[in-house]
């Protein structure tokens, strides 16, 4: 029964004159919606790349530069900083190699990492089976010479007397020459019986010659004998505690000159005399010098802080680091500090002297300083002035005050606002803004 009505319905539904609506279009969803995501997606790439699409100002940089300071003659001090920068502990001067002279195989090792060593003492020893027999080989070279020159001395003492000999039968028959008694051959053949004789004593002689001097040479090859056999024997040219041992029995060495590590057996180093390698960034750099003090500290013993003195200066600087090494001589060196151990050094530099000469803002004197092109100040007032730095990941102008020190005819000491590397605009144009967009070209006028 049910069945039945609903057949009637589905036919009544779909019969003649019945009209079935269409469904609605929804143009929000279907039109608008992804116009708009298309309108914002293109909105948000434009306003990415507008540093690209915006025209780009020429201008003329060049590089600020770390120089050596200027003259002397001051009439005002600036006072002193402190710089921080973190550091390395290291032997000082530098840690001592300890190679094999001598190429072979290490048979023992008599030292190990940590232990004291004394000058001379033997840290290692190499096989020395080769270098015994090469001893004994030049000991019998020497004796067999030797015995050369004894023999030689007998066959001189033959020839002498037959020289003798033969002189003597010749003084006897000279006087008779032109008589009968003596034929001329007879006194011919003594007399030439007597020159064969002389010779034969020279070609002896000269036998002894060549003897002593093979006794001469196998003494030098018994003495380079000796040699590579005390070679065999590594000791340590100056004393200290072994900082690295780099071999171990049964290990070859060979000592190569284009790897100056190639026979080193250990490396030694003075605790007494330690310094710490500090790398000072670039914009402190010219701020210190040698003969500041500094104060240094470690992890390792922390609340305890050892004087130093910055001892040398590294001139090259690390671009990647954007940093220059500095040495500090550590005056009081614990036992607990070891090489390489991490430290912090917080170096107090001295104030730096300025002077008011003619044509000059302030003259400095002594240690790096930076160093920027007189063309790129702007603003100039006294000691104050303005700058345009190309901002490289951006390629962007940016503006920034500068404290200036000595200036020329055609640089300027800048004391701060500046760091080495910074690329400053040259001759700025008047419709220069910040973030203003600019294609740099770099100066080859040396500064």
């Amino acid at each position: 029964m049910a069945h039945a009505q609903l057949s009637t319905l589905t036919r009544a539904s779909t019969g003649p004159g019945v009209t079935i609506p269409m469904p609605s279009r929804r143009l929000l969803t279907r039109l608008v919606l992804p116009a708009v995501v298309v309108l914002a997606a293109l909105a948000l790439l434009a306003y990415a790349a507008r540093e690209t699409l915006l025209p780009a100002l020429a201008v003329t940089t060049a590089p600020v530069v770390l120089k050596v300071g200027g003259d002397s003659g001051t009439t005002e001090a600036l006072p002193g900083e402190i710089v921080q920068a973190p550091g390395w502990i290291e032997a000082d001067p530098y840690a001592v190699s300890v190679p094999a002279l001598l190429a072979g195989v290490i048979k023992e090792i008599t030292v190990l990492e940590g232990e004291r060593v004394e000058m001379g003492q033997v840290v290692a020893r190499l096989v020395d089976d080769e270098a015994v027999l090469a001893r004994r080989r030049s000991e019998a070279e020497l004796a067999q010479a030797q015995v050369a020159i004894q023999e030689a001395s007998a066959v001189v003492a033959v020839e002498e007397a037959k020289v003798e000999e033969a002189r003597a039968l010749y003084a006897r028959v000279a006087p008779l020459a032109g008589g009968n008694a003596v034929s001329q051959e007879e006194i011919s053949s003594r007399r030439l019986r007597l020159a064969s004789q002389q010779a034969s004593l020279a070609t002896a002689h000269a036998l002894v010659s060549r003897a002593e001097a093979q006794v001469v040479t196998a003494r030098i090859m018994l003495e380079e004998a000796e040699l590579a056999l005390s070679r065999t024997q590594v000791r340590a040219p100056a004393a200290g505690v072994v900082l690295v041992r780099l071999v171990e029995p049964g290990q070859r060495v060979m000592p190569d000159a284009n790897n100056p590590f190639s026979g080193v057996v250990v490396r030694l180093y003075d605790p007494a005399h330690l310094q710490v390698r500090v790398d000072v960034p670039l914009a402190d750099a010219a701020k210190v010098a040698v003969g500041d003090t500094v104060e240094i500290s470690t992890e390792t013993l922390p609340g305890r802080t050892f004087r130093g003195v910055l001892s040398r200066v590294v001139h090259e600087a690390n671009i990647q680091k954007n940093t220059m090494q500095v040495k500090v001589a550590i005056a009081d060196p614990a036992a607990e500090l070891k090489p390489e151990m991490l430290a912090k050094a917080r170096i107090t530099t001295k104030g730096r002297a300025l002077s008011s000469t003619p044509g000059s803002q302030g003259q400095t004197s002594g240690g790096p300083v930076v160093q920027a092109p007189k063309s790129a100040l702007i603003e100039v007032a006294g000691s104050e002035a303005s700058a345009w730095v190309v901002d490289l990941a951006t390629s962007s102008a940016q503006k920034r005050r500068v404290k200036l020190g000595r200036t020329t005819a055609d640089s300027a000491e800048v004391l701060d606002g500046l760091r080495p590397g910074d690329r400053v605009i040259l001759e700025p144009p008047a419709n220069l803004a910040p973030g203003t967009r600019v294609r740099a070209t770099e100066t080859t006028k040396e500064q």
